[in-house]
């Protein structure tokens, strides 16, 4: 019972030091963002809104277990460097090769707490398309595979403040917990209408956690924003009734309990702003 009390112990200060060490780098992170004009991303490098070199791309991939799931990554082929939204930030690439002449394309994430993400495919005509892999750090052998394709984000689906495009969060760090918690929500503006990506922190209505979900089906108002989510138990319908601020979130294809509240979320531009960060 003590070497069992022992390990219980050992597992929930290795998992509270985890957090403790994303909640400081998050913080720090937001610090040197309030002080540089540019934008400071996981891996520590700069990025102007009105850089030409950085392209960011938004794609999806079916999984069985979790539903439809949601790519963004950014590639710099002038300063050959990339990056990949892991939540909760991006995350910077340790390999980058894309071949000039056939469209070749391939890159790996940097090390994530004894994981990284691995993509072969090609880039042509703006458009991604390949196989995404989840290594195993240790070992280096693949975890899972999702085939992917995705589509470069115009300059203008990243910088506006209007209603859409934009990011409505209510992500925070629980100290007492030791975990995240809340819900983070992209809409992006595509030549062919608005999309997205929902990443739920805590799990409201049974949703996964720790996992960028794709959005489809996406209606906008002047007063809400509606929109679902496939996920393994069949397509999940959201709302969010736009305010002053940000938002009020809510599901609609379940029955509430007497007195639910909405959720509130704070609006603000789609990449600028740091998960974790308050707000």
């Amino acid at each position: 019972m003590k070497a069992s009390r022992a390990r219980t112990s050992r597992t929930l200060g290795l998992r509270t030091i985890f957090w403790i060490v994303m909640a400081a780098s998050l913080c720090t992170l937001s610090s040197a963002q309030a002080s540089s004009p540019g934008q400071h991303h996981g891996n520590g490098q700069t990025a102007s809104d009105n850089s030409e070199s950085q392209h960011f791309f938004f794609g999806t991939s079916h999984d069985a277990k979790l539903g439809t799931l949601a790519w963004l990554f950014c590639l710099d082929k002038e300063h050959h460097k990339g990056e990949i939204f892991v939540p909760p930030r991006m995350i910077g690439f340790s390999e980058l090769d894309l071949g000039e002449n056939d469209g070749t394309l391939t890159f790996q994430s940097l090390d994530f707490f004894g994981k990284n993400y691995r993509f072969r495919g090609t880039l042509k005509s703006e458009e991604v398309t390949g196989e995404m892999q989840l290594i195993d750090a240790k070992s280096g052998n693949p975890k899972d595979k999702w085939q992917l394709t995705a589509t470069q984000l115009p300059p203008e689906s990243l910088r506006a403040e209007r209603t859409v495009p934009a990011r409505y969060s209510n992500v925070d760090y629980s100290t007492e917990g030791g975990d995240f918690t809340g819900v983070d929500i992209r809409f992006f503006s595509t030549g062919t209408g608005t999309t997205g990506m929902i990443v739920f922190y805590e799990s409201y209505w049974g949703e996964p956690t720790l996992t960028p979900l794709a959005l489809s089906g996406v209606e906008t108002t002047k007063e809400a924003i509606g929109f679902n989510v496939e996920m393994p138990n069949g397509v999940a319908r959201y709302h969010l009734r736009t305010t002053a601020t940000g938002g009020l979130f809510n599901r609609d294809d379940i029955t509430h309990e007497k007195g639910e509240k909405e959720i509130a979320l704070k609006r603000s531009r789609v990449l600028t702003a740091v998960l974790g960060k308050k707000e």
